[in-house]
């Protein structure tokens, strides 16, 4: 803690609400984050690369690294008033967050905003996404991101001439990284250039990093982006693999944006630091600013993620009806999926997708309603006529049910995800009338079911995204014509969550799965690493889930 902290007095920091004592042994935790007990395998013995290198396993195609969203390191460019202490120093990831909030809290809240009627920067204020492999290798020293993958590749023989890692500002929305930082004409150029050696590219996405690369994919084809042509995807990339993918969104996007509630689950430590030092209308604040963040909202609406009737993800046995349970029933049952958002007695009803995106869309000022609908689009197309009215429009390119995949026959794409992780699925809301909070709040009310946890009620996923958004796309809708019309071998990867005690490995070791352990994950390596060595046509489908069974549920074509 103290090469962290330095010489101030964290006490005199702490609002009066958090023991200082609590406090340090709490931080110490996370940030003792790579300390193991026993013999374990460890962050730096390179495995399972060690071994695969021995089986004949060597680097063969260019690799690009594409991270997910707050993974990034933000750095301050900024020159005027309180940001010059700051000036590249980074804002968001090391222990300058850390510092920031504690010291200058103000000046840190007004550097990662974003202007509320431009989204981009503020006036006077300029924070960019760090550059090189170190961007988000760790978040902090010890928290591994990237860090494991990066080690494992270099054993094949990968160093920075052939591996990159393509950060971003994942606070702007996508249409903006372009305007404002031209990246995809960056990322373009990069993928060509690595083309002169003569190999194809990888990209290896996590998170909302395989939103970006499909985004991508369109833009470059596009006569609106990159104007590369409908060859072009064919041409250059190989392969992409989604690590933990959330193709079709988050619900937790959706209560972050409402009212400013999340327990994030990338960085404990800055998940630590948002819930102690600010309050609710502090980060509904701030994340609304976040035009990036609202491409996490779930796509699809009622015909993906259910209605009032039921989900497709319903809990199989002993279902309770969302629109007869009350919190004071002594059923101890789970509850359906299909209300997104359940009020007990405040008179709004139970409100599906559908009904709980416009509850946000209602509660966003005019600034905020506008950019959410320059950039975005939730819904659903169901025919050739309307994928070809809309190919072009950059608001599709966001949600997999709206574009169709590239004309691409020679490339795979890989959906590696894990499951058995308790995630957020729906949640129960109340009314909260305090003057300095978002107007709805979580009800965090006891009931007595088995899926609900103070007002979260969880199913089934990675701990962050559920296993509809992780899985669907993958196992079903990009196996069909409409969606995959020129035949783009999909492979579906799932791993089950099994992670060491926590006093054995406080990340879970080599066969955790949650979203963000699996880039540590030594399977879900040891594919990646078949893959970019040529050796994809030896990863094929591995269904330990019921994905399968709950797409066949969903009705789209």
């Amino acid at each position: 803690m103290q090469e962290i902290l330095g010489d101030f007095d964290v006490s005199a920091l702490l609002p009066d609400s958090l023991l200082s004592d609590e406090f340090v042994h709490d931080m110490t935790k996370l940030l003792a984050l790579d300390k193991q007990a026993g013999p374990i395998r460890l962050t730096g013995e390179f495995e399972p690369a060690m071994t695969l290198e021995k089986e004949g396993l060597r680097k063969k195609h260019n690799v690009v690294l594409v991270p997910g969203i707050i993974s990034s390191g933000l750095e301050s460019w900024s020159t005027a008033n309180c940001s010059r202490p700051y000036f590249r120093q980074r804002l968001w990831g090391t222990s300058t967050m850390f510092k920031a909030i504690l010291l200058d809290k103000e000046c840190w809240v007004q550097h990662i905003m974003l202007d509320k009627r431009t989204g981009l920067d503020p006036h006077g204020i300029k924070l960019r996404a760090a550059q090189g492999l170190d961007a988000a290798d760790y978040f902090i020293t010890g928290y591994w991101i990237w860090g494991k993958a990066i080690e494992n590749l270099a054993v094949l023989g990968y160093d920075s001439n052939d591996m990159t890692l393509a950060s971003y500002d994942w606070r702007v929305s996508y249409y903006d990284l372009e305007r404002r930082d031209q990246y995809f004409s960056r990322l373009q150029s990069r993928i060509e250039l690595a083309q002169r050696t003569g190999a194809k590219t990888v990209l290896v996405t996590h998170s909302m990093g395989s939103q970006v690369v499909q985004y991508f994919m369109k833009w470059v084809e596009s006569p609106r982006g990159g104007r590369g042509g409908p060859q072009w995807v064919d041409t250059h990339i190989e392969a992409v693999i989604n690590l933990a993918g959330s193709p079709l969104g988050v619900p937790k996007t959706l209560a972050s944006l409402l009212s400013g509630e999340q327990r994030e689950t990338v960085q404990p430590l800055a998940s630590y630091l948002l819930d102690h030092f600010m309050n609710r209308k502090e980060l509904a604040r701030i994340f609304r600013s976040w035009t990036g963040l609202a491409a996490l909202l779930p796509k699809g609406g009622s015909a993906v993620w259910g209605d009032l009737s039921g989900a497709p993800d319903d809990p199989v046995s002993n279902h309770t009806d969302v629109s007869s349970q009350t919190a004071d029933s002594n059923v101890h049952s789970d509850v359906s999926f299909g209300g997104q958002i359940r009020f007990d007695s405040d008179g709004l009803g139970n409100q599906t997708m559908d009904g709980a995106l416009q509850l946000l869309f209602d509660a966003l000022d005019a600034d905020e309603q506008r950019l959410m609908h320059r950039d975005y689009s939730f819904g659903v197309f169901r025919t050739q006529s309307e994928m070809d009215a809309h190919k072009d429009d950059h608001r599709v390119w966001t949600n997999p049910l709206q574009h169709q995949l590239p004309n691409a026959p020679n490339m795979s794409i890989y959906c590696l995800y894990g499951h058995g992780a308790a995630t957020e699925r729906a949640y129960y809301y109340t009314f909260d009338n305090s003057s300095d909070a978002p107007s709805l709040k979580i009800d965090r009310t006891p009931r007595p079911l088995r899926n609900v946890d103070i007002g979260i009620v969880n199913g089934e996923g990675d701990g962050t995204v559920p296993l509809l958004s992780l899985g669907y796309m993958c196992a079903d809708a990009w196996r069909k014509p409409l969606y995959n019309p020129h035949g783009v071998r999909v492979v579906t990867r799932e791993f089950v969550h099994n992670p060491l005690a926590v006093f054995k490995d406080i990340r879970g070791g080599a066969d955790a799965a949650d979203h963000i352990n699996i880039l540590g994950n030594h399977d879900v390596t040891a594919d990646v690493l078949r893959v970019v060595a040529g050796h994809g046509q030896d990863v094929n489908d591995q269904f330990t889930s019921n994905i399968r069974e709950y797409a066949a549920r969903i009705n789209i074509p």
